[in-house]
């Protein structure tokens, strides 16, 4: 399979040299050639929920893949709420480096990485993560959400707009049967016929399943690892536009929920109503850094110039959790560079560009 994160940082070397020498941490360059720069590691965000009447625990996972901001967006918006009744768990940037670069796996396919995986894939990490935030939970139910391409309903190839499944039923759990409910619940209030949420069973267990593929997938994992019952939630990439694909996101997951005994505070009703103004909140953008000992906070595009053998670090990001900052003169997954000229760090929030910080070596 094509390494994407191994396609950039070539890139990124042939058309930076000779302005750019970046190097892995344990072989930086000295700093009187140059600066040293450093950003914070990804983190693995997670967030526990915790009603005051007892009732179901789901865990909803969001942004395996980057490209999807429908399914993390709707992710980050439960986070905001209040469980009034059971317990909620979220995971909503599962892939935070795929989701600054905007891309499905910058490291390849995340959601084919959950069956045997080297230690020095650049992902090994996030994945780990992830499957330890599983097995301490232990939810009653997992729910990742996807963006995914087409209509089902109109193209039973496509996966975009449906509630996908590993198999009618495994270990006791009717994955089948609770996917159907919630499609007919949720299909009662879709009158475009190509927008409709069916149920695509992938037949994951069977010998001659057409998508062997997914036995390496987050939802096959917890059926077979943790035992976790796990269903995957795909709305359309084609639908209008990014309230639309959040808003059909938190349709389903507003059925799910009713399934498993979880309230939440306001309503889902009030969430997809208000799903423009949630998806759009006013913001204000800042990032801390620490240059040569001195703090400096920046709000907007800036460019700082540096002496040789200067040390330049991103104490942290204002704005929200999807803020943070990226160089794409360099492979994402580094976070210490050394530089001899000048290098370019975007600060984004998600998938959105906010403004630039650049640094030159005079």
């Amino acid at each position: 399979m094509e390494n994407p994160g191994r396609r950039e940082l070539v890139k990124g070397l042939i058309f930076s040299v000779p302005l750019l020498a970046a190097l892995k941490s344990e072989a930086l360059a000295s700093p009187g050639r140059g600066a040293l720069i450093e950003l914070p590691p990804f983190p693995f965000q997670e967030t526990h929920l915790q009603g005051e009447r007892k009732g179901g625990r789901i865990l909803v996972v969001g942004g395996i893949h980057g490209n999807e901001p429908g399914a993390y967006t709707a992710a980050e918006i439960l986070r905001t709420v209040k469980v009034k009744r059971g317990e909620l768990f979220i995971a909503p940037r599962s892939n935070f480096v795929s989701i600054l670069a905007d891309k499905r796996g910058y490291n390849g396919d995340m959601n084919r990485k959950f069956g045997p995986l080297s230690k020095k894939d650049p992902d090994y990490k996030r994945v780990q993560d992830l499957k330890e935030f599983i097995g301490n939970v232990k939810p009653d139910i997992l729910l990742t959400l996807h963006d995914g391409y087409g209509f089902h309903s109109v193209n039973p190839r496509a996966w975009g707009q449906c509630i996908v499944i590993d198999a009618e039923e495994h270990n006791g759990f009717p994955l089948g049967k609770e996917a159907r409910a919630v499609s007919k619940a949720v299909n009662r209030s879709i009158h475009k016929r190509e927008w409709r949420i069916p149920v695509y069973n992938t037949r994951t267990f069977a010998a001659d399943t057409k998508h062997p593929e997914q036995r390496r997938s987050l939802t096959y994992y917890c059926l077979t690892k943790p035992k976790v019952p796990a269903i995957c939630l795909e709305v359309s990439k084609q639908l209008p536009n990014l309230e639309t694909k959040v808003k059909f996101h938190l349709m389903m997951l507003k059925e799910f929920f009713k399934l498993h005994g979880v309230e939440i505070e306001p309503s889902f009703d009030y969430l997809i109503a208000n799903v423009e103004r949630l998806v759009n909140p006013k913001r204000t953008y800042t990032v801390d850094l620490l240059i040569n000992g001195r703090h400096v906070s920046v709000s907007s595009s800036r460019t700082f110039k540096v002496p040789k053998g200067s040390r330049v670090k991103f104490l942290s990001f204002h704005g929200s959790d999807g803020t943070n900052a990226v160089s794409f003169d360099v492979n994402l997954n580094l976070r210490r560079v050394a530089i001899r000229r000048r290098i370019a760090f975007t600060v984004k929030d998600d998938f959105r560009k906010v403004f630039s910080v650049r640094f030159e070596v005079v």
